[in-house]
């Protein structure tokens, strides 16, 4: 079921107020903590949380689908037959899927036949040598662009397609969380490196007695700039200044989490080419890709998947796929 199983239903329907809080309470939780003992903490974070609820509602309004996945529309839907190299490979990324595996196992999915998911994956391009129309002429070893997908994930499974949109809000809300955690991290290691430094530093200025005292004067002067800066940083981490930061991180979520809109143009075997609205051999295929907290891109969309297909896909992938956990 994902993220939003683990969180319960802090992003459930109730009344604004305690959405907010409860999301205020994860966010904390998830960053620091320690920033409870700022007086007020939830009121300074309130406007904050609110833009990051609204941003993050748009953003997975955004997201395409759901698209069907199986093997009809490989045959019928040029996007979907982009996204996988052969029909069988639907049934590889079911059958594998530990998620799936969980979620047609439960008891109330037995009751439909459909279920939905956020399918992600990686474009990727690969040169490649083979025949090319030129003119009127058919030529042989013509280096060319191949277009395919890769790294195919399902996450967010569930009965409704809204269901899941809410458990994306809850993963978008919980990444700008996450992203700012990691930036916290990355200040408390500068820290220690400083404060390293300035012991370092404290060392050596013991050992200058008899040096020259312009040598010495240097290395005061280095020690003194070193002190600076570890007064700064660990101002900037005292529970007051973190939740200051927090809040702006917060509040100007577009930068940490977006979707970039893509289009490319191929043929029916991948090979990248020039938009021809003439052609029926080639398709302009048009997708988002998710820019998140490790800056790398994932293609979204929604997808609606057969629950038949699931279970078949699990017990042919199954031996393999324990196998492969062993």
């Amino acid at each position: 079921m994902g993220l939003i199983a683990t969180m319960g239903d802090w992003l459930a329907p109730k009344t604004l107020g305690e959405t907010e809080r409860a999301v205020i309470e994860h966010v904390v939780d998830r960053v620091d903590p320690r920033l409870r003992v700022v007086s007020g903490y939830q009121r300074k974070l309130v406007p904050a949380v609110r833009r990051a609820l609204d941003y993050c509602t748009a953003l997975v309004a955004d997201i395409p689908g759901p698209v069907e996945i199986d093997v009809r529309t490989f045959g019928n839907d040029p996007l979907v037959h982009a996204f996988f190299a052969a029909p069988q490979d639907i049934g590889r990324m079911l059958g594998t899927s530990r998620e799936v595996a969980k979620f047609v196992a439960l008891p109330d999915t037995r009751r439909a036949d459909d279920f939905y998911a956020l399918i992600g994956m990686r474009r990727k391009e690969k040169t490649v040598v083979g025949p090319a129309l030129q003119g009127d002429f058919i030529r042989e070893g013509v280096p060319q662009r191949l277009l395919y997908f890769a790294d195919h994930t399902l996450r967010e499974l569930s009965l409704d397609v809204a269901e899941t949109r809410h458990g994306l809000r809850a993963s978008a809300v919980d990444s700008l969380a996450g992203s700012f955690a990691l930036h916290l991290d990355a200040l408390r290691r500068e820290k220690t490196d400083i404060h390293t430094a300035w012991e370092q530093e404290r060392a050596l200025a013991r050992s200058v007695a008899a040096q020259a005292a312009t040598e010495a004067e240097a290395h005061e002067h280095r020690r003194f700039e070193i002190e600076e800066g570890l007064r700064e940083i660990a101002s900037s981490l005292e529970p007051a200044h973190v939740l200051d930061a927090l809040s702006a991180w917060l509040a100007d979520p577009e930068p940490r989490l977006y979707l970039v809109p893509v289009s490319v143009s191929v043929d029916r075997l991948g090979v990248l080419s020039q938009p021809a609205p003439d052609n029926p051999e080639v398709r302009t295929l048009s997708f988002p890709e998710l820019v998140g907290r490790d800056r790398r891109r994932w293609i979204v969309l929604l997808a609606r998947i057969s629950r038949a297909d699931a279970l078949h896909a699990q017990e042919e992938y199954g031996e393999a796929n324990r196998y492969l956990i062993i």
